[in-house]
């Protein structure tokens, strides 16, 4: 199998199909820390990335000889790229680019000339339970003098020690820190990454299967990057069987993508005037670049067809100018796919893309791509709001486990309604401190705790409806013979038609949002389910049943089967939905 691969990817091929297991945890890998630390860290990452923009604009040739190596490349590395930056500003196609800037501000902030920066490499670790980890090394032809730095990206007042490195932090990132490697080298890195990264600068250092396959992977012009799938392709596969029944039909065997494909190289070079960006996909056999390369075309056809479909749905079929469009777009859309599609060399797949082929192949490429790019962003907010309803579950069955029953809305001595069943649960979703700052005896809309209203957790927030801010779409369907038939709360021996078949929680339309610390759900209307629960303009719901599952319920249910999911002791019989 290994003499299949093309020389310089055999060694990612020895690498067992285990290992790097990503725990089920890896799957909540918290962006959170990243988004809060992200502009600060980018102001730095601008100035060593300096002149990266220009690799979509210039060239060398005198690049191509060299390998992108695995220097400063973890073991558990997935993603490391290489930009060149002095030979790409000093390529003749760069004379229109303002340097006089970037020279400028590269001594405002590194001490050091544009012209002295020759290179930038970032790695990016494996997903993991905790933060990211990632690193970015400059490094200079000059000597760089650390109290040269600007003290607005690095604070040199506070050095610490990582591992006996000497490191100073970058300002307002907390976990990220700066440490000179030697005079010419510059390691930014997240502070676990730190030590992890200095050990792969070593020659006597252990290479991981990423550094071994950039040992022999050909630096393609100004820019190359290069992923490996193989080290997380269980997380890959586990994310893409969770999404498994939410992908359409036509879509399904794209899931096999991961299982299929080891590792991407993209280099991006200029010759003749030309940017040509260079992709690679790279496979264990034939056999499986030849499947990819049939996912790949189908899936080109597919995203043809959808836009032709979308662009020509609202034209008059009879008019003239209408069918010339139709025409123009078919022969467009015919020469971007023949573009596009992989050429195969044995276990390799390879694409030359040139930007400059036509602002109208360009238009053809945004098109074919945008059905694809708006279903990922629906399917991505999907899987958030089914993720919050998991957790909203686990606490609906964690409470039920201390008071012998689902949590209702929080009473009065008198039986008044005061605050919401969300409130409740805030001790089940870690949210103990937020808890206690209520006034559990004054309604929800007291001159207290109306002030909570803002700090609703992200628990009950969901990432796809635009509400009023407080306001959530997580609501108890009520009604009779539901589980909740009001505001209190219900035992699950009560549940007669099976845990599985019976709705607890689900998302309501967005003019049915609702302040979460309010005691009010969604009051159902059985003889108007389609306005009531499912909405006029949604395509479906996700929906938490009692057994702590979540489903989507597409807005094309069969309406007796909706009010039966909806009914806890109506004795039907449901067998799928």
């Amino acid at each position: 199998m290994l003499n299949i691969l093309p020389r310089g990817y055999r060694t990612l091929a020895c690498v067992p199909r285990d290992t790097n297991l990503i725990d089920r945890a890896s799957l909540q890998w918290s962006m959170r820390g990243a988004c809060s630390r992200s502009l600060q860290v980018l102001r730095i990452t601008a100035l060593l990335l300096i002149g990266t923009i220009t690799v979509f604009g210039v060239g060398d040739e005198n690049v191509h000889a060299q390998n992108l190596g695995g220097q400063y490349v973890p073991s558990d590395a997935i993603v490391v790229g290489e930009v060149k930056v002095a030979e790409t500003l000093a390529a003749p196609a760069a004379e229109m680019y303002p340097i006089e800037i970037f020279d400028a501000l590269t001594k405002q902030n590194l001490g050091v000339g544009v012209e002295s920066l020759q290179k930038v490499r970032f790695v990016v670790a494996a997903p993991g339970p905790g933060e990211p980890q990632f690193a970015a090394m400059l490094f200079s032809s000059m000597p760089l003098q650390i109290e040269k730095l600007s003290g607005e990206l690095v604070d040199l007042e506070s050095p610490s020690e990582i591992g006996g490195h000497e490191c100073y932090p970058i300002v307002d990132a907390p976990g990220v820190v700066l440490h000179q490697a030697n005079p010419k080298t510059l390691v930014i890195a997240s502070q676990g990454y730190l030590n992890a990264v200095l050990r792969a600068g070593e020659p006597s250092s252990r290479r991981g299967a990423l550094a071994e396959l950039a040992n022999d992977t050909p630096v393609s012009g100004n820019a190359t990057i290069l992923a490996a799938v193989t080290p997380i392709r269980p997380m890959a596969m586990g994310m893409v069987q969770a999404m498994a029944a939410q992908i359409p039909p036509p879509l399904q065997p794209f899931t096999q993508i991961p299982a299929l494909l080891d590792a991407v190289v993209i280099g991006m070079d200029l010759e003749e005037a030309d940017l040509k960006i260079q992709f690679d996909m790279l496979t264990s056999d034939e056999a499986k670049a030849t499947q990819l390369n049939g996912l790949i075309t189908n899936g080109l056809q597919f995203g043809r067809q959808m836009m032709m479909s979308q662009m020509m749905s609202g034209m008059d079929v009879d008019d003239p100018m209408a069918d010339a469009t139709r025409r123009y777009m078919e022969r467009l859309s015919g020469m971007f796919i023949t573009s596009m599609t992989p050429v195969q060399d044995g276990s390799k797949l390879s694409m030359d893309v040139s930007p400059t082929q036509g602002m109208a192949v360009q238009g053809v490429l945004v098109g074919l791509l945008l059905p694809a790019v708006q279903a990922a962003r629906e399917s991505a907010r999907r899987m958030s709001s089914m993720n919050n309803l998991k957790q909203v579950g686990l606490a609906m069955h964690n409470s039920h486990s201390v008071y012998r029953k689902f949590p209702g809305d929080i009473l009065s001595d008198d039986g008044t309604p005061l605050l919401s069943w969300r409130v409740a649960i805030l001790p089940f979703i870690e949210q103990q401190t937020l808890y206690e700052q209520f006034k559990l005896d004054e309604p929800w809309d007291s001159p207290h705790n109306i002030q909570l209203l803002e700090k609703m957790p992200p628990v009950f927030n969901h990432p796809g409806v635009v509400v009023k801010s407080g306001q959530t779409v997580y609501q108890k369907p009520i009604g009779p013979k539901f589980i909740f038939e009001g505001h209190e709360g219900t035992s699950m021996r009560y549940i007669l038609d099976g845990t599985s078949n019976t709705i607890m929680v689900l998302e309501t339309p967005e003019e049915a949002a609702v302040e979460w610390t309010k005691p009010s759900d969604l009051d159902v209307d059985l003889d108007d389910l389609t306005s009531s629960v499912i909405g006029w303009d949604r395509q479906g719901f996700n929906a938490l049943i009692a057994d702590g599952s979540v489903r989507y319920i597409s807005a094309v249910i069969d309406l007796e089967i909706l009010k039966a999911l909806l009914t806890r002791d109506g004795g039907e019989i449901i067998d799928s939905f």
